[in-house]
């Protein structure tokens, strides 16, 4: 008989179990990952699972890792019948139930009973132990999940959800666009999952921009880096480059202009440090520099992938994940955003190539200005 039951938590894969030969380095990845959180002498990795020591801090950190479909904390067995049944007994001893089901599963095909007949075992040893309880197989108050495998059991009575997707830092690098919107931090945390690490790039502009501003953005980016471990945030004193293209002769191509200078800007930091694409938080037709003819005038000044995971999204999709991902008291927070500083009153909605093009040919300092902005960037970084 065992002396103590043992707890750890169980960590599940999902998604990573369908990818092929590529399979070995995802969970290599995910280990980098959960190391960020967990000690790395903690962690046992197997090719469909993991399993770390059970502690409350442990169990917190896997909330902020993706690539993790679900965990369960587990009591960890031999494969003896009766050390498992003095494990249902303590289950069963410490929750309320008056209904329950038996969810077992023979993985070590040696064993010497099968899975339903581990059903009907540990469904009779309840019913025998305790009193006033009956099984429920469609709405039980109580499961109990137990697996057989070749040298342990492990037992259970929860699935936690993970946050699926991908390992952060699986998929490589983009360069986001951040704002203190609710859209921008919301698509990062969506890029996060598909196993991008993201590295951030605002824009601010001196004296307009004050303080509280600069916190706000610090702040989001902080919660985003709980999902990655560390980040790099590239802040752009833009005030010379807004004020110069505030005296174009065309005053409704401002915020055209503006974003476009972005991402050339966006376009020369990435190749500077080898980031293969560019992201943000745009949505389609929600404002004037997001429809179908913005978007496509703005982004020809930029030759790699640039990234909206936002794109078919409604607000109030954006705003669910926000709540979730807690950036959106953050994001409500009244700030002097670049953007709105330097919206005319009535912009182009539709503009085109070659009048944005005759526009930036009036400001002929444009690009010497922008190429200065590189060499005096903020680089400022989060960690953990």
């Amino acid at each position: 008989m065992q002396e103590m039951i043992e707890k750890e938590i169980l960590i599940r894969y999902g998604e990573l179990t369908l990818k092929g030969e590529n399979k070995k380095d995802f969970i290599k990845q995910l280990r980098k990952n959960l190391e960020l959180y967990i000690n790395k002498n903690e962690i046992k990795m197997e090719y469909d699972r993991a399993f770390c020591k059970y502690s409350d801090s442990n169990l917190e950190s896997l909330k902020y890792i993706f690539g993790i479909s679900s965990y369960s904390v587990v009591y960890k067995s031999s494969i003896n019948l009766a050390d498992i049944e003095l494990v249902v007994n303590q289950i069963a001893s410490e929750n309320e139930f008056d209904t329950f089901a038996i969810n077992a599963r023979r993985h070590n095909k040696n064993y010497k009973m099968t899975s339903a007949q581990l059903n009907m075992h540990f469904g009779h040893y309840i019913l025998s132990n305790f009193k006033n309880k009956s099984v429920n197989l469609t709405n039980p108050s109580l499961i109990f999940y137990i697996e057989i495998r070749d040298k342990f059991s492990y037992i259970f009575t929860q699935y936690i959800e993970g946050m699926g997707g991908m390992p952060t830092s699986s998929s490589g690098e983009t360069l986001h666009l951040i704002s203190g919107g609710i859209d921008s931090p919301v698509a990062a945390n969506l890029l996060q999952k598909r196993g991008l690490h993201i590295s951030f790039l605002n824009f601010i502009t001196p004296p307009h921009t004050d303080k509280k501003t600069t916190d706000k953005i610090n702040d989001i980016i902080s919660l985003l880096t709980r999902y990655q471990g560390s980040a790099t945030l590239f802040q752009v004193n833009y005030t010379k480059i807004m004020n110069y293209i505030g005296l174009v002769s065309n005053q409704k191509y401002k915020i055209c202009l503006m974003r476009r200078s972005f991402y050339r800007i966006a376009q020369k930091i990435a190749n500077k440090y080898n980031i293969k694409a560019i992201s943000n938080g745009e949505n389609l037709a929600q404002v004037a520099s997001q429809t179908l003819e913005s978007i496509y005038t703005i982004s020809e000044v930029c030759n790699l992938p640039i990234l909206r995971p936002l794109l078919s999204f409604d607000k109030n999709e954006t705003i669910a994940i926000a709540k979730r991902i807690k950036t959106m008291d953050i994001s409500i927070l009244k700030a002097c955003e670049t953007c709105e500083l330097f919206a005319p009153k009535f912009p182009i909605t539709k503009p085109n190539r070659e009048t944005a093009k005759a526009l930036e040919d009036e400001l002929v300092d444009l690009f010497k200005l922008e190429d200065e902005i590189i060499d005096n960037i903020d680089i400022i970084k989060f960690n953990l």
